[in-house]
């Protein structure tokens, strides 16, 4: 499914207020350098979410910071800047970025990089008006628990990098109490749904809790739905949203 399709049946299908556009969901997303040089093809996608009245809530692209070589690590910071362009031409507020992924035994090594990389990075995007968004990420990744999660964003103490928080992807003991505290640096949010059944409960996520987390800490920004389960999309996505409304209705959270 191309962008332009994914806007229309999210917009006109779905009934959703915004999107979080994946970097392959753009055409020559796979180079964002080429994707700068077709601006009719950025604000086309612009302008069409604009007639279909809805947000383009963030931009998500892949990186991965903390590289052992310089030179690496100087295309992962340029990336993501120039995928900082791409969030400001079309007017999202939040470029979603990842820590990055390596080797458990080199975390501590690399975790000065990390934090170098993504303050360089926040800088730039400051000067945009665009919000990082880090996402903690399983994996093998620098964030696999709240604990490092928090103090990356501590450590990199800008308030232009904030956190997207998934709700299934924290490994800590408790994820629940985890995704609790989490919630204070919290900018945007995925709604992960692993299993549903064919009635369109969630078998995974304990959602009373999570909405019972959402509720208590007056979380207003995007919800955005992440469905991973392995049936047809056509048939779950729309159920997984038809849940997600469900919680939305019964806590009052609109």
């Amino acid at each position: 499914m191309d962008l332009e399709k994914l806007l229309h049946v999210s917009a006109e299908d779905l009934k959703v207020g915004g999107v979080d556009i994946i970097d392959i969901h753009f055409k020559n997303g796979d180079d964002v350098n080429k994707l700068l040089e077709d601006m009719d093809y950025l604000l086309k996608i612009k302008k069409l979410a604009t007639d279909l009245q809805i947000t383009i809530s963030a931009v998500s692209p892949g990186n991965s910071f903390g590289k052992d070589k310089e030179s690496d690590e100087k295309t992962e910071v340029e990336k993501v800047n120039r995928w900082t362009d791409v969030a400001y031409i079309l007017g999202a507020p939040n470029l979603r970025i990842f820590a990055g992924w390596a080797p458990k035994e080199k975390h501590a090594k690399l975790w000065g990089k990390v934090v170098s990389s993504i303050k360089e990075c926040a800088a730039y995007s400051s000067k945009k008006g665009i919000t990082l968004a880090i996402e903690s990420h399983n994996g093998g990744g620098y964030l696999p628990t709240s604990v490092e999660t928090h103090k990356l964003l501590d450590d990199v103490n800008s308030p232009w990098v904030r956190l997207n928080l998934d709700t299934g992807n924290y490994q800590d003991k408790d994820m629940y109490a985890a995704l609790k505290k989490s919630m204070p640096y919290t900018t945007h949010m995925h709604c992960k749904i692993h299993k549903l059944s064919p009635e369109g409960q969630e078998l995974e996520f304990d959602f009373d809790q999570i909405f019972t987390i959402l509720k208590a800490a007056n979380y207003r920004g995007f919800f955005n739905v992440e469905y991973e389960g392995k049936e047809n999309e056509l048939e779950y996505v729309p159920k997984s949203f038809a849940m997600v409304r469900q919680f939305m209705k019964k806590y009052e959270i609109f």
